[in-house]
């Protein structure tokens, strides 16, 4: 009986678990863009951020999305960590819905959400009906998963050590939550413990009273995925966490201080017990939210304090989240937030410092460009590797393209930084050598980096606005760059048969350099053609 009962009670939990990832992903792949245009709107104040957290997570039933892709606005500067701490405890609202739906003991009609689920997922002939397909099976799985789990529990009221191992943990509220949080943070589904707790209590194993606290452990336990997950992305991935926690744990502090009338609260909303339980974990996530609400600028503050700025974090890939992979358009818009960061560095860290004169030129600068340049490397890299991560299967043609599209991208702008650091390299040789540019050579010289500086900035803006009237325009005036390269080749052969001995000097290295110019901008319009689909 034993065996059978843990038996059925860890398939039910499985069965749950999986159904809630079916839910989850079907949802995900069917409006990921949707719900990231929604929320990338939110930028007026935490109130309305509250609400986009609220209806954001309630339909796609899952917070952890949600996070995501907060991380990414706050670090793009499109939404204040303030404004994302309101969308977190929004989200913190949406998570309640599953338990509430529990609530209405609808697994009589499970198999047969199960069985619609199933028929759109295997005949729907468009991906979006697919998916919704997905999540409808995923639904019918959980209501399924969270019935066999009761019918297990049943058997077990008749163990002794069953029930006076539940009625410790019952007495002693703060070890129940402490338990509750780390089965959370194993399973990482809340709403999975939460449903346990409703089903314990629902046979007569659980007291309301021990049942809040397993609620309060399963709100606490659900912040280990988003810490765990930021611990190798950027900065503000950890703040956004870490105030996740911060906003939890100070919950479940309060509410485990008051206990009684926390329980007394909940047992008036209803006769049944398990929705009582579901109401006490909506409102365990409601009040938190109205007591922490008008305090998500000094919690901003707070975790920036505790997690201060550092000097080097450059070579971190900051939107680069695995958890969405199975989402393209939210995978696909990261690797294009990360190319965007591969450009600034090469607009406001390379670019800039490569051409200046002898005079004004920083110590170690070659050092510096490639120290710049393995940040470059390394970015490459793990954009390549999470480009090759992303499932190709019922991927639409239009994304498999961008797939290329971003490749083609990513390599061009590795390949920039690889030129600039040999320019800078050239460089060097003037500065040790004690030789100079002519001046009209070094005039000649600064006015095509200029031109080919100008394209690379214009290309960028091209591919971050999805222009391509801009991206032809750079495909056209490739020409020009050609003709001018020719220019100034004539015009250093010319000084050179004039005898100028600082022409003289410098021929190879001011040669090197106008190859180098062209490459720049050969690259350019190779990212051009990428924008426009020419690849």
């Amino acid at each position: 009986m034993l065996f059978a009962a843990i038996t059925n009670l860890t398939g039910g939990l499985a069965l749950f678990l999986f159904g809630m990832h079916l839910i989850s992903n079907g949802l995900q792949k069917a409006a990921g863009r949707q719900v990231q245009t929604f929320l990338g709107k939110v930028t007026q104040n935490r109130f309305y951020g509250m609400l986009a957290g609220l209806v954001a997570t309630i339909f796609l039933q899952t917070s952890a999305v949600t996070t995501v892709l907060l991380v990414g606005f706050v670090s793009a500067g499109l939404m204040s960590l303030g404004q994302a701490l309101g969308v977190i405890l929004g989200a913190a609202i949406g998570s309640t819905l599953t338990p509430q739906l529990m609530a209405f003991h609808l697994s009589d009609y499970a198999l047969w959400a199960v069985a619609a689920g199933l028929v759109l997922y295997l005949f729907a002939g468009r991906l979006r009906w697919r998916h919704l397909g997905e999540a409808v099976l995923g639904f019918g799985l959980i209501f399924y998963g969270a019935a066999v789990m009761g019918d297990a529990a049943i058997p077990l009221r008749s163990l002794a050590g069953y029930i006076n191992l539940l009625d410790r943990l019952a007495s002693h509220p703060l070890l129940m939550t402490m338990v509750a949080t780390l089965f959370t943070a194993f399973v990482q589904v809340s709403a999975a413990t939460v449903v346990l707790a409703m089903t314990l209590a629902a046979q007569g194993a659980l007291t309301l009273q021990a049942s809040l606290a397993m609620v309060l452990g399963a709100n606490l336990g659900t912040t280990a995925t988003a810490l765990i997950s930021s611990l190798a992305h950027s900065r503000e991935a950890k703040r956004v966490a870490l105030a996740h926690f911060l906003f939890k744990l100070g919950g479940v502090i309060i509410f485990l201080l008051l206990i009684k009338p926390y329980t007394w609260l909940a047992q008036i909303t209803s006769r049944d017990i398990v929705r009582q339980i579901a109401n006490g974990h909506t409102l365990f996530n409601v009040i938190n939210m109205m007591f922490f609400l008008p305090f998500t600028p000094w919690v901003g503050q707070l975790t920036v304090k505790i997690l201060p700025e550092v000097q080097e974090e450059e070579k971190v890939a900051k939107y680069l989240d695995t958890s969405v992979l199975n989402v393209p358009e939210v995978a696909l818009n990261n690797i294009n937030r990360e190319l965007l960061r591969m450009s600034r560095i090469i607009q406001q860290e390379m670019f800039p410092r490569v051409m200046r004169p002898l005079a004004e030129r920083e110590v170690d600068l070659l050092e510096k460009l490639k120290r710049l340049d393995n940040v470059l490397d390394y970015l490459y890299r793990a954009i390549v590797n999470y480009l090759a991560r992303i499932p190709e299967d019922n991927l639409a043609e239009e994304k498999l393209l961008q797939k290329i599209k971003l490749l083609y991208i990513a390599n061009d702008l590795e390949h920039i930084g690889d030129v600039l650091v040999e320019m800078a390299h050239q460089w060097q040789k003037i500065e040790a050598s004690g030789m100079e540019f002519s001046p009209e050579g070094q005039v000649e010289l600064q006015e095509m980096f200029k031109k080919v500086q100008d394209n690379f900035n214009a290309v960028i803006e091209a591919f971050a606005t999805t222009n391509e009237v801009a991206a032809y325009k750079i495909i056209h005036n490739h020409p020009e760059i050609l003709r001018l390269e020719k220019d100034l080749r004539c015009s250093h052969f010319q000084r050179l048969q004039q005898e100028n001995r600082l022409s003289l000097e410098t021929s190879s290295i001011h040669m090197e350099l106008i190859n180098h110019f062209l490459r720049l901008n050969i690259h350019c319009v190779s990212i051009a053609q990428a924008v426009v689909g020419i690849i």
